[in-house]
């Protein structure tokens, strides 16, 4: 899904200003081990580009579909994911063939190396029908005509890019068309231990604290409890919501100039030094942990910012573990968050389009959205159901979405090397090798290279 625990993420919340504040933030994730193949035909694995060349006979809707579909047709579909994941589209397949029986969905997962096989795959011509894009995904097909515009498909399904919260179709537009629908989304909240704060005899935070506020509880914690403090890795993702909030970007809107050596993201990573250098800040790595997140479960660290993935991360394996969420610290500018999407895309040169379209049209739509939301695992892309979140954690994380200055996870074609600029600006920083203002600088030189060469 979208939620990452380092860049992966989804959920749901009570917003009904969502679309107001969602018009001011327009400008707006992997796994490991061995690929869990479904069992599928020789025929399915080559569906896409191999066969009979002949046009297949198409469907009218009232023949069993909601939109006109080809007869007898055969789609893979592939996304990654762990079991609870793979689940929730294996349901969204059954309801899908419940309104769509004519169209057999063969659900092929891929929950390790996703992108590098997917590629493999479209080079070779086995490639899925549909398919899970991020962004890197859509800098690799979309100008490349690898993936079909859905445009006029979604308008005979009676679908338009208006039933979707606008921002998150950022990453999956392309001069003025959509080339996949966002599947799910995620945000940041502050995740914290309340045994932590009972422990430094300090009360818990709130939705209205500050940087300060952050880094003094994290101190107290650190100096008079077994617990550390606060949780941060040298991570591009929990350093956004920190330059955001004071003000500061990756890039310019218009993803053409980079804007890391700013005295507003500098004066954000300075800040989260200071506390690493009093002890108030620790790395995952530095309390036995692979992840801040793993550090709450473990009971290691205070608190940490993390995504909606917590809820079921901390059920499934720390289900002992009391913890809580508020919504991210306001900075010195405002309040900020970074948002994640994913979106589901159909490869342009699939023999059945119509069938896989529709497939992608109903799995993104409102209905399938909101049995997904039911379940917990992922916030709805349409803005009308974001008041279905009932877990009161979840909320509060996913709370910051609505935030005027959150943005989306997306610098253009070279999103991934922006990051890493970042993520290497801070590892240096962090190990003492630069300062915050040689390391920016260096991170501003990378990053600019990366959208001068996107920009072609």
């Amino acid at each position: 899904m979208t939620r990452e625990r380092g860049t992966r993420m989804t959920k749901r919340v009570r917003w009904p200003l969502l679309l107001a504040v969602m018009a001011l933030v327009a400008a707006a994730c992997g796994g490991n081990g061995n690929a869990e193949t479904a069992t599928t035909s020789a025929d399915a694995a080559t569906a896409t580009t191999a066969g009979d060349t002949t046009p297949p006979t198409t469907l009218p809707p009232e023949a069993g579909c909601f939109t006109e579909v080809e007869e007898d047709a055969l789609i893979v579909f592939s996304g990654w994911g762990d079991e609870t994941e793979q689940q929730i589209y294996r349901d969204s397949i059954t309801r899908f063939n419940e309104i769509c029986p004519a169209v057999t969905v063969d659900y092929q997962p891929i929950p390790a190396d996703f992108q590098v096989k997917l590629k493999a795959s479209m080079a070779g011509g086995t490639a899925p029908d549909a398919f899970y894009v991020d962004d890197q995904l859509m800098t690799a097909f979309g100008p490349t005509g690898q993936l079909l515009a859905l445009d006029d498909a979604m308008a005979a399904a009676g679908t338009s890019r208006d039933d979707f919260i606008p921002t998150l179709l950022t990453i999956f537009t392309q001069d003025g068309a959509t080339y996949a629908l966002p599947k799910d989304w995620g945000t940041l909240g502050l995740v914290y231990l309340p045994a932590a704060f009972a422990a430094a005899g300090i009360d818990e935070p709130t939705a209205d604290w500050t940087w300060d506020d952050l880094a003094a509880a994290s101190q107290t914690i650190a100096d008079n409890t077994e617990f550390a403090g606060f949780c941060q890795n040298a991570d591009w993702a929990r350093f956004a919501p920190w330059a955001f909030g004071n003000g500061g970007s990756f890039t310019s809107d218009d993803f053409k100039t980079a804007t890391l050596d700013t005295p507003e993201v500098k004066a954000a990573a300075t800040f989260i030094l200071e506390m690493m250098n009093s002890g108030a800040l620790v790395e995952a790595a530095g309390v036995g942990a692979g992840w801040c997140g793993e550090a709450i479960g473990k009971e290691l660290v205070g608190l940490t910012y993390e995504g909606g993935w917590m809820v079921n991360f901390l059920q499934n394996d720390f289900p002992d573990v009391e913890w809580k969420a508020v919504p991210l610290p306001t900075g010195p500018v405002g309040q900020a968050d970074i948002i994640f999407t994913n979106g589901i895309g159909v490869n342009a040169a699939t023999k059945y389009p119509l069938a896989a379209t529709a497939f992608t049209v109903y799995v993104t739509g409102a209905a399938n959205q909101g049995e997904i939301v039911a379940t917990g695992f992922a916030y709805s892309t349409h803005p009308e159901q974001i008041d279905l979140v009932v877990n009161e954690n979840d909320a509060a994380i996913a709370i910051g979405g609505t935030w005027a200055l959150s943005k989306v996870n997306y610098w253009g074609p070279n999103t991934g090397r922006v990051n890493e600029a970042v993520n290497q600006a801070l590892a240096r920083i962090y190990l003492d090798d630069q300062t915050v203002d040689e390391a920016f600088a260096q991170a501003q030189a990378e990053a600019q290279t990366a959208l001068d060469e996107a920009g072609g």
